[in-house]
């Protein structure tokens, strides 16, 4: 029965070694895999570009320049003429300019109403005389009369007008006349401008209260184009240059804003196409689609010129001296030394997003590979255990197997 016992014993032992060393030999293979996921780590890592700060001398270079007059000549280009007995340059040059220049915008949530308001326009001076006898002023013919207060009618047409034209008010109110107009409404001017007017100096500044125009866009104060302004004027005319087949066709409908400092315009039919444009017509002014608006202003432009011209050079080879073909002047050339801070700045922006960039790679393989180490040790130490428990299984196995060897030396001597 001992026999038996230990011998179940040495076959259990024998199965449980069996399975350490197969445990064993998987540890093993698991401890390779992280070997090459480690050297497939390394090899990215060595794969990374480590990004190059950007040099300022990449953005730096000699930029020969002039002064002609007030303004500031840049050379840009300047390539060298063959056989050319006067000159022995082509240069391209420039300098910067403000230009008046009409601009076209679509402007977001107009906001545009109508309503009551003042309008003022131009009444050609053919039509005003003044006889200076009885002090009366005629416009084609009809004789005005002086604006009264305390008529209800035309002290709220008045009321209206200096609430628009607020320069109005200046004119002492007995020097306040009226007439009707060929459209049958009540007109008011100053006698300062009728009497301009009369001598043929300029047009008449009339002014008249009309229902149903274009009021406000957003909080700003609509106003119809004055003719008389040589500022609106000059701007008319830029926009109409500027956009001669789109836009300002005909001064008659033109309405002016401004806002925040700028002069804004835009025609009746472009007004009235906006603000019946809100879908929702319980509230008008919301939702409205943009609007076409035009203003002119100064824009610095670069002006640009191509000529040939006899440049006198130093040793090194820098200008000294630079005349065109079109003029008689030398001008002295200036040589400095030019930073493009911006495109420096912008190349300083990339590098800094790609030293993140390369950083966080980096970060993330050194994450990676600590990963890969901690379970390769606790790899380490699972094989320990089983170098430890095979050992214990060999020395035990010996121990029974002498066991069974003297089982069998004892049974066999028996029948001797």
């Amino acid at each position: 029965m001992g026999m038996a016992a230990s011998q179940a014993r040495y076959l259990g032992l024998t199965a449980r070694k069996t399975n350490v060393e197969y445990e064993g030999q998987q540890v093993n293979q698991a401890r390779t895999a992280l070997a090459m996921q480690a050297a497939n780590t390394f090899s990215e890592l060595l794969k990374l570009e480590v990004p190059t700060a950007p040099s300022t001398q990449d953005f730096t270079k000699l930029q020969y320049s002039y002064q002609d007059g007030l303004v500031t000549e840049t050379i840009t280009e300047m390539s060298s003429l063959q056989n050319d007995p006067d000159y022995n340059y082509m240069v391209t040059h420039h300098h910067y300019s403000d230009v008046f220049t009409g601009i076209r915008s679509m402007k977001t949530n107009p906001q545009v109403t109508f309503g009551t308001k003042a309008a003022k326009s131009a009444l050609p001076s053919s039509n005003v005389t003044y006889d200076e006898g009885s002090d009366t002023f005629y416009v084609n013919g009809v004789a005005l009369t002086q604006y009264d207060p305390n008529v209800e009618s035309q002290k709220e047409l008045y009321s209206q007008i200096v609430h628009d034209y607020p320069d109005f008010v200046k004119s002492d109110i007995s020097n306040i006349f009226t007439f009707t107009g060929a459209d049958g409404k009540t007109y008011f001017a100053s006698r300062t401008d009728l009497k301009y007017a009369a001598e043929g100096s300029i047009d008449l500044a009339q002014y008249t209260v009309k229902e149903n125009v274009p009021s406000y866009v957003g909080n700003c104060s609509v106003l119809p184009y004055d003719t008389l302004d040589t500022d609106q004027k000059a701007a008319i005319e830029q926009i109409r240059k500027d956009f001669p087949t789109q836009g300002i066709a005909s001064t008659q409908d033109v309405y002016s804003w401004e806002f925040q400092g700028t002069r804004y315009y835009a025609t009746l039919e472009d007004l009235k196409k906006t603000s019946e444009s809100g879908k929702d017509k319980t509230k008008p002014i919301e939702n409205q689609s943009k609007l076409v608006q035009y203003a002119a202003m100064d824009i610095s432009t670069k002006i640009e010129l191509k000529q040939k011209a006899l440049i006198d050079l130093d040793s090194s080879g820098r200008p000294q001296t630079i005349r065109y073909e079109d003029s008689s002047a030398t001008y002295p050339v200036n040589t400095e030394t030019i930073t493009d801070e911006k495109a420096y700045q912008d190349a300083m922006n990339q590098y800094n997003y790609k030293m993140q960039v390369y950083e966080k790679r980096i970060a993330d393989i050194n994450a990676k590979t600590e990963k890969i180490q901690e379970q390769d040790r606790t790899l380490e130490l699972r094989l320990r255990q089983l170098d430890t428990e095979q050992e214990a299984l060999q020395t035990e196995m010996e121990a029974v197997k002498k066991v069974i060897d003297k089982n069998i030396e004892s049974t066999f001597k028996t029948f001797e």
